[in-house]
C-alpha cells in the first residue's frame, strides 16, 4: 500500500465514524512521517495493544512493573571467573518485544561501523578490516546495555516520530531497571541504533587521523599508525559525552611484533583463531578421546556433559568459521557431532 491509498482509506473510515476534518488532518500529518520511514503507524497505546495482540491493561502493567515479567539467571563469562546476569522476558513480553524488533527496529539501519547484531555480518567482518596494521587498539565499554537508559530509549522512539504516550510505552516495554536487559530480543538492535551517533562521531575523528574504526557491540577497535594515548583520550571524551564509560582494564594496544587480536581473531596476517584458543580446544579433545566424555567432564567438574559437548561444538565451529581449511578441527567437529547423536 502506498501513502495515497493509506490516506484515502483512513479518510473514508474516519469520516464514516464521525471524525471531523481537523482530527483527520492531525492523524494523517502524524502518520505520514512514520509511513514514509517504513515504520508502523501507532496512534496511541490502545492502538499499540491491537497491533501486538495483547490487552492494553497488560501493556500498562508491564510498563509499570517491568521486573515482574523477567526471569534472571547467571552465565559464566569467558574469563571463567565472573558471571553475566541474563534477564529473559517471560513469553508474552518476549512476543511483544519480538514484534517491536521485527516491525520497527529491523526497518532501520545502524551505522556502517557497527558489525554486531546485524544479518549477514559476523566477527569476521569486524576483524578483517584491521588486518596487517601497524597498531591495533581495542577499547571496551563498561556495562554497555545498562548504560542505555530509559531516557535514551524514549528519546529514540520520539525522534522516529512516535507520540509521547506511545514512546513512553515502547521505551518501558524495552527497558528494565533503567537499562537495556541482556536477554531481551529488542536490546541488541536498540543498542546498535542508539549508538549510531557515537559511531559517527568516533568515525569522523578516526577518518581525520587516517585510522580504521569498527565497533562490535561494546568492543571498539582502531588500527593504523597513531598515538594511542591521544586516541584513547579523545575517544574517552566522546564516550563520556554520550553517557558511556571506558573500561580501562580491558584497553589493549598491540603492535606488529605482538599478537593483534580483534574479537577473538588474530589479524597480524591472515585471520585465524588465536594459538591459545586452538591449543585449548585440542587439549580438551585429547582428554575426551583418551578418557571418554563423561569421565573427562567429571574429572574437571564441568557439570552437565551435554552442555559441555555443546560448548566444544561452539569452539570447533568458531575455529572452522575463521579457517574453513582446518581439517583437524573439522574431524574433531564430526567426532563431537557423533557423540551428540549417541547422547
Amino acid at each position: 500500500m502506498n501513502w495515497e491509498e493509506y490516506k484515502f482509506k483512513f479518510y473514508h473510515y474516519a469520516s464514516f465514524n464521525g471524525k471531523d476534518q481537523d482530527y483527520i488532518n492531525s492523524c494523517l500529518n502524524y502518520a505520514e512521517k512514520l509511513f514514509n520511514k517504513g515504520l508502523p503507524v501507532i496512534y496511541d497505546q490502545f492502538h499499540l495493544s491491537l497491533l501486538v495482540g495483547y490487552d492494553e491493561k497488560y501493556l500498562i502493567k508491564v510498563s509499570n512493573s517491568q521486573e515482574l515479567f523477567y526471569r534472571e539467571f547467571n552465565i559464566l563469562k569467558k574469563n571463567k571467573k565472573d558471571y553475566r546476569t541474563i534477564s529473559e522476558p517471560l513469553p508474552n513480553l518476549k512476543n511483544i518485544q519480538r514484534w517491536i524488533s521485527k516491525e520497527i527496529l529491523s526497518n532501520l539501519e545502524p551505522s556502517e561501523y557497527s558489525k554486531a547484531f546485524r544479518t549477514g555480518y559476523s566477527i569476521k567482518d569486524n576483524a578483517k578490516f584491521h588486518r596487517r596494521q601497524k597498531k591495533v587498539l581495542t577499547i571496551d565499554l563498561k556495562d554497555y546495555f545498562g548504560s542505555i537508559d530509559y531516557k535514551k530509549v524514549f528519546t529514540f522512539f520520539r525522534d522516529l516520530g512516535y507520540s509521547k504516550p506511545v514512546s513512553v510505552m515502547l521505551a518501558k516495554i524495552c527497558t528494565l531497571n533503567d537499562g537495556l536487559p541482556q536477554g531481551s530480543p529488542t536490546s541488541p538492535m536498540l543498542s546498535n541504533l542508539i549508538t549510531k551517533n557515537l559511531d559517527h562521531r568516533i568515525a569522523g575523528f578516526s577518518r581525520k587521523q587516517n585510522i580504521r574504526y569498527t565497533r562490535y557491540a561494546d568492543d571498539l577497535t582502531f588500527s593504523g599508525d597513531f598515538s594511542e594515548g591521544y586516541v584513547i583520550k579523545f575517544v574517552k571524551m566522546i564516550l563520556n559525552s554520550e553517557g558511556f564509560t571506558l573500561n580501562d582494564s580491558k584497553t589493549r594496544v598491540r603492535k606488529r611484533n605482538q599478537r593483534q587480536e580483534v574479537t577473538g581473531i588474530v589479524v597480524n596476517e591472515k585471520m585465524q583463531a588465536s594459538r591459545k584458543y586452538r591449543r585449548d580446544f585440542r587439549k580438551r579433545m585429547y582428554y575426551i578421546k583418551k578418557y571418554g566424555l563423561n569421565s573427562h567432564v567429571e574429572k574437571i567438574e564441568a557439570g552437565n556433559s551435554l552442555n559441555y559437548l555443546y560448548y566444544l561444538l561452539g569452539m570447533a565451529n568458531f575455529i572452522i568459521n575463521i579457517n574453513p581449511n582446518d581439517k583437524a578441527t573439522k574431524e574433531d567437529y564430526n567426532y563431537l557431532k557423533n557423540l551428540l547423536l549417541k547422547s
